[in-house]
């Protein structure tokens, strides 16, 4: 196919600077929107090519680097970066409703708002003096955003498709003071809701109650929804890493891993306690969970500026394989937009970072699974536990067995009652975690 004429495509930019002029560029600088309009001036800059960047379907679940770059959760719409510093624009699948537009504009920074049945017709007839087109690829064979990039190849097979999502990795993972704001919030409301449900645990309740007041407490502290679907493993289930079933009736002297995460404002949060069903730790269960107590202290040590998540995963496995132990995990993982935030394991980590630190045991022929997790904010300095007002002293935890006020009121919960809870909070991932990585 030969590519555009250039002739006619400038004067369909120039329609759409028409339009862009007519609001105010600084404005939207200057305002609410311009951590956005940095953004994306910043990954123009360094791409120096046109970029699309697609917002996903209902099915599927939402892109959440569509989020970062226009601060809108649109689902069907589309993102065009245009080269230079001229005018992006935003394809949205209804342009009817102006108070909405208008929202889309102020909230985004982008003045040219168009209908998704437009896109087509721009993109075929905008000038570019670098044949490439910058998509974030997905890696998942099944994602429609890889239909929706096949069928822009399909129209325009003189472009050169390269890779936007190493850009976008690369700015996600330092976060700014607005974004860590946003985090403490939502680190704080998975803090309460897991808190609740460690004073509820008690021998006859089913691991669906536990989800239900944590979820509950997610959404009476504005949670919009769970960052993954909640784990809540007791006994045998305990020792299953990715369990999510969360059915099974909990019994006396058992333990139960409980690692959920609620999302605040596209914000993950994502927390992991261990605590005994009966109250009180038994003598074993207390020796592994000091294992697992120390290795995530020496891995949290670890967490500092220019460390990776390796070295933070070798100083917790250092301390559990000297014990005769060992896990098929790795020890943390990046944090954000996403539960699972893309960062390499050599990656050196850098302020502004926010990792998981998440160690454990899972001893299957004992039924016995201990896993400990908190979030962690790399500073210049160190580092700075995020959830560190969420008890996991042993001592604490048994303490906090005293204060089971809940335990009347949801002994009870029928078993439609939990499960419903569970499957009305929780989004569709847009795609598995990383191998060998868990929440």
């Amino acid at each position: 196919m030969k590519p555009p004429n250039k002739k006619r495509g400038l004067a369909v930019l120039l329609s759409i600077a028409a339009l862009w002029l007519s609001a105010s560029s600084q404005l939207y600088a200057d305002g609410p929107a311009g951590a956005y309009v940095l953004r994306r001036n910043t990954l123009k800059q360094r791409i120096g090519g046109r970029g699309v960047v697609w917002a996903g379907v209902p099915d599927y679940g939402f892109e959440k680097d569509f989020y970062y770059l226009t601060g809108i959760r649109e689902l069907e719409a589309v993102l065009l970066l245009v080269p230079g510093p001229g005018p992006d624009a935003l394809f949205v699948p209804d342009t009817r409703d102006a108070r909405r537009v208008r929202e889309i504009a102020e909230t985004s920074g982008v003045s040219v708002i168009l209908p998704l049945a437009a896109f087509d017709r721009v993109f075929a007839n905008l000038p570019a003096w670098d044949w490439s087109l910058y998509f974030p690829v997905p890696t998942d064979g099944d994602d429609p955003a890889l239909e929706f990039l096949m069928r822009i190849r399909s129209r325009h097979s003189y472009l050169t498709v390269r890779d936007l999502a190493p850009f976008l990795r690369e700015m996600r993972a330092v976060k700014s003071e607005a974004e860590i704001a946003l985090m403490r919030k939502a680190v704080d409301i998975t803090a309460a809701g897991l808190s609740a449900a460690m004073r509820a645990a008690s021998p006859g309740l089913h691991e669906y109650d536990l989800q239900t007041i944590i979820e509950g407490t997610f959404r009476v502290l504005g949670a919009e929804r769970t960052s993954f679907p909640s784990i809540i493993g007791s006994g045998p289930n305990s020792v299953i890493i990715h369990y999510q079933d969360n059915i099974r009736r909990m019994e006396a002297g058992e333990l139960v891993v409980m690692d959920v995460g609620a999302e605040h404002a596209e914000y993950a949060g994502d927390l992991t306690r261990t605590v005994p069903v009966s109250g009180r730790f038994t003598a074993r269960q207390r020796r592994i969970y000091g294992i697992v107590l120390e290795a995530q202290a020496r891995a949290i040590a670890a967490c500092r500026p220019g460390s990776t998540l390796r070295t933070v995963d070798t100083a917790a496995r250092a301390v559990i394989e000297a014990k005769g132990y060992t896990f098929n995990h790795w020890t943390g993982h990046s944090l954000g937009l996403d539960v699972h935030d893309s960062l390499a394991p050599d990656v050196p980590l850098a302020p502004g970072m926010v990792v998981t630190v998440e160690p454990g045991i899972y001893i299957a022929a004992e039924s016995l699974g201990v896993r400990i997790e908190d979030d962690v904010l790399i500073t210049a300095t160190g580092c700075e536990v995020l959830s560190a007002a969420l008890p996991k002293d042993p001592a604490l935890i048994e303490r906090m067995a005293g204060f089971r006020t809940l335990r009347g009121r949801y002994a009870g919960t029928s078993s439609s009652s939990g499960r419903q809870a569970g499957s009305t909070m929780h989004r569709k991932r847009s795609g598995p975690p990383p191998a060998f990585s868990i929440h």
